[in-house]
């Protein structure tokens, strides 16, 4: 989802950490410990009410819930707060969303269990500011490799393996027009659907992932790639 706006958002009327969301160029996580829901709601609607001038995807983590040491720390209705105040400015959940420019506009929930964290992650909407004949896609791999070999950083394969069933669906014909093409992306969606498939071993054992792992597990949806 790409966005444009006439006039530049108007930061004097944003404060706290509305004000540091709408400050990010890199992926952050914020805690909303101690927040309440009105609060939570308020801090949602202003941070994502425009989109954010980027030339690259930022995941933006919102931690809403702990385990049994740290529950009381967040209001029971933290996740119920930050999604319905996405979905009425018109964001989608997308179990699939990954940190790609397709995918302005999604957010997904997630439970770390490694960290023992419930979160809402979402990827903001964006008004790309690269020359028309750049790269927007390209973005999204920058830090991820697929398989033995970094591969071609825009390649169809690589948009096809992180992307989410609905991305996916749209970007194949214009994408991946050969067969050949379509071919290389069910190998590297069989690399990627073994790799996540061991971190999930590990975290049914109980073993954290380093954060190198949790990148890639929080980029790839399991159910989309199986």
């Amino acid at each position: 989802v790409f966005c444009s706006f006439d006039s530049k958002f108007n930061m004097t009327t944003v404060s706290g950490m509305a004000s540091r969301i709408r400050g990010c160029n890199d992926s952050e996580t914020f805690d909303l410990a101690g927040q309440n829901e009105a609060t939570i709601t308020h801090t949602i609607s202003q941070a994502f009410s425009e989109p954010f001038p980027l030339n690259e995807m930022i995941r933006l983590t919102f931690i809403v819930g702990a385990g049994k040491l740290g529950r009381q720390k967040y209001d029971e209705n933290a996740a119920k707060a930050v999604t319905a105040a996405l979905r009425t400015l018109d964001f989608q959940e997308d179990h699939g969303a990954s940190c790609a420019i397709d995918c302005a506009g999604t957010y997904k929930l997630q439970h770390d269990t490694g960290k023992n964290l419930k979160t809402v992650v979402v990827f903001p909407k964006v008004i790309v500011t690269k020359p028309a004949n750049a790269e927007p896609s390209a973005v999204a791999f920058d830090k991820l490799s697929l398989g033995k070999e970094h591969h071609q950083s825009s390649s169809p394969e690589q948009i096809c393996a992180l992307s989410s069933q609905v991305v996916l669906t749209n970007m194949l014909q214009s994408k991946c027009p050969s067969w050949s093409q379509k071919k290389g992306c069910l190998t590297v969606l069989s690399e990627i659907l073994e790799r996540i498939q061991t971190y999930e071993h590990k975290l049914l054992k109980g073993e954290p992932l380093s954060d190198t792992e949790q990148d890639w597990y929080d980029a790839v949806s399991l159910e989309d790639i199986a």
